[in-house]
């Protein structure tokens, strides 16, 4: 049985993304499937400095790697065989805690480039992304596109299911279409 990371990358608790997340974990736990959930506001991130001490250190690892919890969250994400996140839409990204985890994700894409870049088999990884706006063209695209990027080297292709319109701290668990959309994205990870 592969190894499955649920990600709640909200800093704000009990919220939509924080629901999706219990959507996710409980649809995979109906078909027998254990994961484990991790929430990033419960852990020590620093952002990345842009020191670039990734590209002197063995293995490329952060110079930052032994004074938080990074470290540990990239490599359960590279050795992981699936991955879910599930993030609010803040101005057009994901939140600041996030996006620090996905910034530190540099050391590991500069591991993948020194290697030549190696085209792996790709996993799946899944994306939540909840937005409280109704409207906007490029509302997503820019969460999405680091996102893609970010997983990349650890060898994902990423797929998304982008909800609209869910703002209030219990939108999506007064939702009954929202959280089915939900539900149906995980069943047919």
């Amino acid at each position: 049985m592969q190894n499955i990371l649920v990600i709640g990358c909200s800093p704000r608790q009990k919220g939509n993304s924080d629901k999706a997340a219990e959507i996710v974990v409980q649809t995979l736990a109906d078909r027998g499937e254990s994961c484990d959930l991790i929430f990033l506001r419960d852990k020590s991130i620093i952002p990345c400095q842009g020191c670039r001490g990734c590209l002197k250190t063995t293995d490329n690892r952060c110079v930052l790697a032994d004074r938080d919890d990074v470290q540990e969250i990239l490599l359960a994400i590279n050795s992981a065989g699936k991955v879910y996140f599930c993030s609010p839409v803040y101005f057009y990204h994901v939140p600041a805690v996030f996006k620090a985890l996905i910034d530190r994700g540099q050391s590991f894409y500069e591991a993948w480039m020194q290697k030549g870049a190696p085209e792996k088999a790709l996993m799946r990884a899944f994306c939540v992304l909840v937005a409280g706006r109704r409207k906007g063209e490029l509302l997503f695209k820019g969460s999405l596109i680091s996102l893609k990027y970010f997983l990349q080297p650890f060898g994902y292709a990423l797929e998304d299911l982008c909800l609209r319109g869910l703002d209030q701290k219990n939108d999506l668990t007064t939702d009954p279409e929202s959280r089915e959309l939900v539900k149906r994205f995980i069943e047919k990870s």
